[in-house]
């Protein structure tokens, strides 16, 4: 549903020099977001919405490349309220200048066995790498991560870094088999 070429009647804006934006509709479906006009591909939060049911999926797309594109965050929504249990995404709950206070979710799979998953990230102040570090969890059951970053931070200063989480399921197909799943999420913050 997400695939432009499905959907016969589309509007596209220049939002400026490198993005347009697209409103495309699909019967009761509606598929809106950004194009980058120099790589091609889809970029930011794209929306799907279905008229009849007040389902969304939201989907952030992140482009490395033409033909790198990642789907960072998916967001399911029911009536504008989120299924976390089913979404892979980040909220800032609190930032100042003291501290960053991050909330990671991802979603569950069946039979799971084990959880465990990694926050890392660095500190600039302006090109300047002032911190590496990572914080590290084991044995998670519900798939919310909340990360606290402390430090002494500036105005300007960025925070950028990936949240990775890997998961061990048993198959429900077969005895003796696992699934291994990873769900990544890329961050950017910016103290202001």
């Amino acid at each position: 549903m997400f695939q432009l070429k499905n959907y016969k009647t589309q509007v596209r804006m220049a939002s400026n020099d490198s993005t347009d934006h697209i409103t495309a509709q699909l019967g009761d479906f509606t598929l809106s977001g950004d194009i980058d006009t120099k790589l091609n591909c889809k970029t930011g939060i794209w929306s799907l919405k279905n008229r009849t049911d007040s389902k969304e999926i939201q989907i952030d797309y992140i482009a490395f490349d033409k033909n790198d594109v990642f789907k960072n965050q998916i967001v399911f929504k029911e009536h504008n309220k989120i299924d976390s249990s089913a979404s892979k995404f980040y909220i800032t709950k609190d930032k100042n200048p003291k501290e960053l206070v991050l909330k990671f979710f991802s979603p569950k799979m069946q039979d799971e066995l084990s959880k465990e998953a990694k926050v890392g990230y660095r500190i600039y102040r302006g090109s300047k790498r002032i911190k590496d570090d990572s914080i590290t969890y084991k044995d998670v059951k519900e798939g919310k991560y909340l990360s606290k970053i402390n430090f002494t931070f500036k105005k300007g200063d960025k925070i950028v870094g990936s949240f990775s989480e890997f998961v061990t399921s048993k198959n429900s197909r077969s005895k003796d088999s696992l699934i291994m799943g990873n769900n990544t999420i890329y961050f950017i913050e910016k103290i202001e």
